[in-house]
């Protein structure tokens, strides 16, 4: 894969500098490379002294052997001029034997280098790219990765060598030259999302560019990588689109759900409640006629069955869809239902409520309404209190239902974890209902202090007030 496409795209070298050390410290180390001739690379000054002293010391002692040599023994002029010959040959075969052995072995060793150099920059998944900054704010790839060029479906001649003007689109150009000037004037990484439309199609990216400085101090190049998050942003968009779709369905059903608590309720409370009545009527006539005799503790026990059973449907009745709320809104069926609740296990009540100067809408009266009752069902059922406070207070354009109670308390968390895995469905139906109306809700609670069942809700008027009317 990486042949094929290396014949394809032969990328720009990128200048070497301060940047690359590690890089080529870990490459050398790859390649086998051994210690000695990292720290020469490091000080190739030093490294190049300490040849040509060496190479002096080598060719001194040469001569210095050799005079010793001749001054012991008679030679003719021939002969000391043909010795001279074989001392230049001999020396110049020993030090060119050695220069090509020597640059060979580093010749190796800096085209390994640049292979494994290369076959890392290629290899990145990230697009990478470099910039030489222009005078007058331009900018041009010196060089660019092969993830670079199959994220935008550009090649290497269309890239490489070129400026950004011609080679990015005109879209984008002026928040990335923003952010460039940023990273330049205030010399750090700078990062930021786009999205940008490429021949390969749009691609969203996280690009992330670094200033480079040369040995004067100036800013001179931009070392850039982009990530490409298209993938991901394009599965968060069909995230939310569920998310949409669940939330309006969730919506439907809850209004489906109140809809037909109301027709049931109505039912029990004007079919089978005025059948009960009546019969309730005709038993107590019965019981008062002249005839009852031998009847009347059985038309006694009846009548008793019958006004229990009564005051059950009407009690169901309120539970599913209390009329008060629809007739006359959140806060009279809020004090009514408070009460009523505290009745059952002679709870202590506070109620406070602001003044609303219309009606709200339908949709924020009944959860606030439903969040309100669940709240103070599990306070009878669970709490142990002793006392409840229920407060429903406007702030910031918001409707805020607090729910406090002096009970034995819980810790929010694991309950939280079980009704998540079914254990109970009272916690999640709460914010499920406040999430509907577009609000939010929140528990808070201590072992040993009590709980306290915080909700807000828009506060949006059925009908909308006018300015003057607005409070």
């Amino acid at each position: 894969m990486h042949s094929s496409l290396t014949r394809n795209v032969t990328p720009a070298p990128c200048p070497q500098g301060r940047s690359f050390n590690g890089a080529t410290k870990l490459i050398a180390a790859l390649a086998g490379s051994p210690a000695y001739l990292l720290r020469m690379a490091a000080h190739p000054v030093g490294a190049s002294l300490c040849l040509a002293l060496g190479y002096m010391v080598l060719c001194s002692a040469y001569i210095i052997l050799l005079g010793q040599v001749t001054a012991h023994v008679s030679w003719s002029i021939e002969q000391l001029h043909k010795l001279e010959l074989l001392k230049g040959l001999v020396l110049m075969l020993v030090t060119g034997v050695g220069y090509f052995k020597f640059a060979s072995y580093l010749l190796k060793r800096i085209a390994a280098q640049q292979h494994y150099l290369s076959l890392l920059f290629q290899s990145v998944s990230d697009g990478i790219f470099l910039l030489q900054i222009e005078p007058g704010n331009g900018y041009r790839f010196l060089c660019v990765n092969l993830s670079f060029l199959k994220m935008t479906g550009l090649n290497g001649e269309q890239v490489v060598g070129k400026r950004i003007d011609d080679v990015l689109p005109q879209t984008s150009q002026a928040l990335r030259k923003e952010k460039y000037e940023e990273a330049i004037r205030g010399r750090k990484t700078v990062s930021w999302e786009e999205s940008v439309s490429y021949p390969a199609g749009i691609r969203v990216g996280e690009v992330t560019v670094t200033p480079l400085i040369n040995k004067s101090g100036q800013v001179n190049q931009l070392a850039g990588v982009i990530r490409d998050i298209t993938g991901r942003k394009q599965a968060e968009a069909k995230r939310k689109e569920y998310s949409r779709k669940l939330h309006v369905l969730s919506r439907q059903l809850v209004q489906a759900e109140e809809t037909e608590r109301r027709n049931v309720a109505r039912e029990l409370h004007d079919e089978i409640g005025q059948a009960l009545t009546v019969l309730q009527l005709n038993l107590q006539a019965m019981l008062q006629s002249p005839g009852a005799g031998a009847l009347t503790p059985r038309l006694t026990e009846s009548l008793k069955v019958v006004d229990r059973v009564l005051e059950q449907v009407q009690d169901l009745s309120l539970d599913l869809r209390p009329s008060i709320l629809d007739d006359l809104g959140l806060e009279p069926a809020l004090r009514w239902y408070t009460d009523r609740q505290a009745a059952l296990v002679e709870l202590k009540v506070e109620f406070h409520a602001d003044r609303l100067e219309h009606r709200l809408d339908p949709m924020v009266e009944t959860e606030c309404f439903r969040v309100a009752q669940e709240a103070l069902t599990n306070v009878v059922r669970h709490a142990q209190a002793k006392a409840v406070t229920v407060e429903l207070r406007k702030k910031d354009r918001q409707l805020n239902l607090r729910v406090r109670d002096d009970g034995v308390g819980f810790d929010v968390a694991p309950v939280r974890d079980r009704a998540v895995r079914g254990a109970s469905l009272g916690l999640l139906s709460m914010e499920e209902r406040a999430s509907l109306a577009g609000g939010g809700l929140e528990f808070k609670s201590v072992p040993g202090w009590g709980t306290e069942v915080h909700a807000w809700f828009p506060l949006k008027w059925q009908t909308p007030p006018s300015e003057s009317e607005t409070p």
